[in-house]
């Protein structure tokens, strides 16, 4: 080797160990950066109510503060809870969605595929193993996390392949588990097995999980890991806006999926999102979907986002921001629709600033 030919290999040297250096760089100020996140987010979950919304003001009870989505979600979940409602003997139309075959009907009845459904039955004992195909989820028509959601592929031997958890189970087993979670309105019920868009025939696809304020889409993650079940399964979420831009460190408690695939029909996700949230009429709820090969497909309504996103303060107050704005066009709807107003009496009211009765029309 001459003397030209030991510089150029020096140099390709140089430069490879340059461009390690730099990726360690970047490296290191993404790990800092999403410490830096993850120290403010806490930081703000020690505070009280007031402490986060009204701060520093000379006057808490007069200070309108600052929008909070976390604190206007707890709110929502307390005011859309199956235990006010029972107590008051109410009937709230949106906790019909609560049930995944019912969620399922509403969201076809507005053109979104759903999963098809190969079997019905009243308990986990009645279920038809032997109908089923190879490959199958088997669900709950209640519960969240995943507790009650069992993806299925059968082995050689008769036992099954569990594909939220990657443990082999039986029938017996799958069965026990169910009935640690059977309710008085369980149903239970198997669907086809969704693949992920371009994996194999028994890859699952990321979960689409879009948070909507009442017809508008704002904020959307795609998650994986995230199941009751899988304990020893991480969490991972990347997380974008309607128009597809992505943020970063905005939830720096869940580690950054970097494997994860952004939507690709991010466009029928916002349309499908917004149709049916308008449809559903209130401030927020959250629509899961999944991509697969054959499309988009919708997975279920959550009434009230099980874990709370905790956002960074910049973005707790802008999707605080979207609640209350939200909140504000349901009103505005139902005063247009006669649906919201105040009924008066029969009786003279006071006069008016002009001298005139005060009069209102019914």
């Amino acid at each position: 080797m001459n003397a030209e030919d030991t510089r150029v290999k020096s140099l390709e040297r140089a430069r490879a160990k340059r461009d390690r250096t730099r990726r360690a760089i970047r490296r290191r100020r993404d790990q800092l950066d999403t410490l830096r996140a993850q120290v403010t987010i806490l930081t703000e979950e020690t505070k009280s109510p007031i402490e986060r919304t009204v701060g520093d003001a000379p006057d808490p009870e007069l200070a309108l503060g600052v929008p909070s989505y976390s604190l206007a979600a707890r709110m929502h979940r307390r005011h859309n809870t199956r235990g006010v409602n029972d107590r008051e003997g109410l009937r709230e139309p949106i906790l019909q969605l609560y049930s995944k075959l019912t969620a399922q009907r509403f969201a076809a009845q507005h053109g979104v595929r759903v999963p098809q459904v190969i079997g019905r039955w009243p308990d986990p004992d009645t279920v038809e193993w032997e109908s089923l195909p190879d490959r199958f989820v088997l669900k709950s028509n209640v519960g969240g996390g995943g507790v009650n959601v069992f993806p299925l592929v059968r082995n050689a031997d008769g036992t099954y392949q569990d594909m939220l958890t990657g443990a082999t189970t039986t029938r017996d087993e799958v069965v026990s588990k169910l009935w640690v979670k059977h309710q008085s309105r369980s149903q239970y019920f198997a669907e086809e097995f969704l693949t992920a868009r371009g994996g194999g025939p028994e890859s699952i696809p990321s979960d689409i999980k879009v948070f909507c304020f009442y017809g508008e889409p704002v904020y959307l993650e795609v998650r994986t890991g995230d199941w009751s079940r899988a304990k020893d399964v991480t969490s991972q979420a990347r997380t974008f806006l309607a128009d597809g831009t992505e943020l970063f460190n905005v939830r720096a408690l869940i580690d950054t999926g970097d494997q994860l695939r952004e939507p690709a029909d991010l466009d029928e996700v916002i349309t499908v999102s917004a149709k049916l949230s308008k449809a559903i009429r209130r401030p927020l709820e959250r629509l899961d979907f999944f991509e697969t090969d054959d499309g988009l497909v919708f997975g279920e309504v959550t009434q009230n986002p099980g874990h709370l996103p905790a956002l960074v303060p910049e973005w707790d107050r802008r999707l605080g921001e979207a609640y209350e704005e939200a909140y504000a066009r349901l009103l505005t709807d139902l005063v247009a629709e006669g649906a919201l107003h105040v009924e008066y009496g029969d009786a003279d009211g006071p006069q008016d600033a002009d001298g005139r009765q005060a009069t209102a029309s019914h």
